[in-house]
């Protein structure tokens, strides 16, 4: 017992549990104010869209490890989203292989993000230069989709490429199997591999990590390369999910998701967070747009209600340190 609970330990904080259980908690009160929230049809949409959000807080939890940030996921996003209608139905490119060329396209984004990060931030802390970087080439990522678009979406894609987010296993939606399989990948790499250690490392203190021999360079390279191309891949499921290629999908996520990084106990100073803490941080950022959905909240209040479950997190999160500190 204790083995299993050393285990347990491992790879879940307390803090993660207590914040997995506060969700719970939360759902069950939501059941009672309204018992459509447990029907099969929301459950269905919980898990496509918590998988969807938390593929998106899963790609930014490796630029925050490592003490960096992106803010062009969301133009990536749309960008992937865009690329892909056009290279379908405008182009006639076979769709698997058009997959292909836009995970492609979002690894290289990462890779040109990852050496711009390593190449011009020292004597900067890595997050300044970072910051204005990503957050002008979400800019023109998002230019370039509305450019060759005109603003006008996408439409005509062939059932095949819905089947991309829409089958279903039984009562699971593929794109809740898309982020366990993802999940399991990070568990692989943060826990089982060498990697792991080094991306914690260079957040906490890439000095330390540097002179114990981590090539930080290709660290922060490599994170930044897999978190673009994740959301690239994310780009790809909501295009298919709703079958369109709009200019609109993807810049709306930039602070849903740092928020759901944040509930998710990921640290934007880097090195603390882990793969569990960011599917938490996901499902709980789409949860309560759903609630917002089901209590019939007006959509004008939604930053409010989203600002309003942050701060609450915040203050739980604040309590258990304080309580851990006390003890």
């Amino acid at each position: 017992m204790q083995r299993i609970w050393s285990s347990f330990k491992k790879y879940f904080s307390i803090s993660e549990v207590n914040r997995f259980i506060l969700i719970l908690v939360l759902s069950f009160v939501i059941y009672i104010m309204n018992p459509f929230f447990y029907n099969g049809a929301n459950l269905k949409l919980i898990s496509v869209w918590g998988s969807i959000y938390s593929l998106m807080v899963l790609g930014q939890l490796l630029y925050l490890l490592t003490g960096g940030m992106d803010l062009s996921f969301g133009g990536v996003i749309c960008i992937s989203n865009v690329f892909i209608a056009v290279l379908i139905l405008h182009h006639g490119v076979n769709m698997w292989l058009a997959v292909i060329i836009v995970l492609i396209l979002g690894a290289f984004i990462g890779f040109t993000t990852g050496l711009f990060a390593t190449t011009f931030s020292p004597p900067f802390k890595i997050i300044l230069p970072v910051f204005i970087y990503t957050l002008m080439l979400n800019f023109v990522l998002t230019g370039i989709a509305r450019l060759v678009t005109k603003a006008f979406p996408i439409y005509g894609f062939k059932h095949s490429y819905s089947l991309i987010s829409t089958t279903m296993f039984g009562p699971i939606p593929i794109v809740f199997i898309y982020m366990l399989v993802i999940l399991l990948i990070f568990i692989y790499f943060l826990y089982f591999k060498p990697i792991g250690w080094q991306i914690y490392a260079t957040g906490l203190n890439d000095e330390v990590a540097r002179k114990v021999g981590v090539n930080i360079k290709k660290i922060r390279i490599i994170t930044y390369t897999f978190g673009s191309m994740i959301q690239a891949f994310v780009g790809i499921i909501i295009g298919s999910y709703l079958s369109v290629g709009s200019v609109l999908i993807g810049p709306e996520y930039l602070l849903p998701v740092l928020a759901g990084a944040f509930i998710g106990g990921i640290s934007l100073a880097g090195g603390q967070g882990s793969p569990f803490g960011a599917i938490i941080g996901g499902f709980a950022i789409y949860l309560i747009e759903n609630i917002i959905v089901i209590l019939q909240i007006s959509m004008f209040w939604k930053e409010i209600v989203t600002g309003l479950f942050l701060f609450c997190f915040v203050l739980f999160d604040f309590y258990q340190k304080r309580k851990r500190l006390l003890v």
